[in-house]
């Protein structure tokens, strides 16, 4: 099916090349999609030089002490994995999801005065209650594939097939994370599932798919709440009543599980309970957030510089994306990077699985929109902007 598909757009966008006359360098630039063509040369090239400063600061940085994340010792990362997949365990033998998590948490070490470090009970009571936790693992993998192609699919849409085939490769190392030992048990790792397949809904005009995955993505892990807020605001701004409608019920529904949760929760901390050393305000800034990015398969296994060339030109492909669905990205993205700079830890780093697939379309772009600001920017250069567009 997913190379059928693969087949359709293709001919498709060749039938539409065909049947469109050349283009000249005027249209292209002019083109709502084409993000920098309305620059001016001085503000191009400024663009660029402020481009070519963050990439060298990055990579600077993340070749310094002052370097975030444990990817090249997932020590941490390990120990969560283990303890999600020992709730699964016991769940699946019987053991009701509280009873399993108040006995894990303290065998293993972890903080539980506050009740933020109890995982609301999915994905793991799902897992549990399967009759082969691995099955949980098929349900993600089929989920990312989902993402996969809902990506290809809103790219080759709206740019062409090259921006397509790029997302869809960048997209792999999603898919990588899902299929790989034992983290499909981590919460955070379903609920940036969801949120990408929320955005890809939207962007391709679903409405339906956006509202319900954006509702799961907070259902499994309640980080997803800013994009759920986020998507309920432009609803109403864009007086969307009957979607702001839906959105206020699902608010009022995992509000009540929430506190249920909480309910819960207070019941089994003892008074004895420990507490984190260290606030969730870090202030991690430019380090942790290069730490975060790095949640793709592909880049958790090469050097952080290269993460520091990525997360920059991300930024740049959703600055270049001046669609709906590329603002609600766009918009979504730098929500959480404001958010991480100041909040997380650094074993927090899986955190960035929240972002990582919307990360791959904004860079998958981002070939595109710097081929917009050289153009703009009048620099000479052995290609030229509007047979970028035309191939694509």
């Amino acid at each position: 099916m997913g190379l059928s598909y693969v087949w359709h757009v293709t001919r498709m966008r060749r039938a539409q090349f065909q049947a469109t006359p050349p283009r000249s360098n005027l249209v292209t630039l002019s083109s709502p999609r084409a993000g920098f063509g309305e620059l001016s040369p001085r503000q191009a090239r400024g663009v660029l030089a402020g481009l070519l400063v963050v990439v060298l600061a990055s990579i600077a940085m993340s070749l310094s002490p002052l370097h975030s994340g444990n990817a090249d010792r997932l020590r941490r990362g390990a120990g969560d994995v283990a303890l999600y997949h020992a709730i699964v365990s016991r769940i699946h033998a019987g053991n009701a999801y509280y009873t399993a998590v108040s006995d894990e948490l303290p065998l293993r070490g972890y903080p539980t005065k506050s009740v933020f470090n109890w995982r609301t009970p999915l994905p793991m009571l799902l897992l549990g209650r399967l009759p082969d936790p691995r099955f949980g693992q098929t349900l993600l993998a089929l989920l990312a594939l989902s993402v996969l192609f809902w990506g290809f699919g809103t790219l080759a849409d709206e740019f062409g097939l090259r921006e397509a085939c790029i997302a869809g490769l960048l997209l792999t190392g999603i898919l990588l994370l899902c299929v790989v030992g034992n983290l499909y048990v981590m919460p955070v790792l379903w609920s940036g599932i969801f949120i990408a397949l929320s955005a890809c809904g939207y962007a391709r005009g679903n409405v339906r798919v956006g509202v319900v995955a954006g509702l799961l993505a907070v259902l499994f892990r309640e980080l997803a709440l800013p994009y759920a807020v986020l998507c309920a605001a432009m609803a109403l701004w864009e007086r969307r009543w009957r979607e702001v409608a839906v959105w206020s019920v699902g608010f009022a529904v995992l509000a009540f599980l929430f506190v249920l949760h909480v309910t819960f929760v207070n019941e089994l901390i003892p008074p004895d309970a420990v507490a984190h050393e260290k606030s969730w305000v870090r202030f991690g800034g430019w380090p942790f957030l290069l730490s975060t990015a790095q949640m793709n398969g592909y880049l958790l296994l090469l050097p952080q510089w290269i993460t520091a060339i990525y997360l920059p030109l991300a930024m740049l492909g959703f600055a270049a994306w001046r669609s709906p669905g590329g603002t609600r990205m766009a918009l979504a993205i730098t929500g959480y990077l404001v958010a991480f700079a100041v909040v997380g830890q650094p074993f927090n780093q899986y955190w960035g699985s929240l972002i990582a697939p919307l990360l791959c379309l904004g860079a998958a772009v981002s070939p595109r929109a710097i081929v917009d600001l050289w153009h703009a920017s009048r620099l000479s250069i052995p290609w030229s902007s509007a047979a970028w567009h035309q191939r694509g």
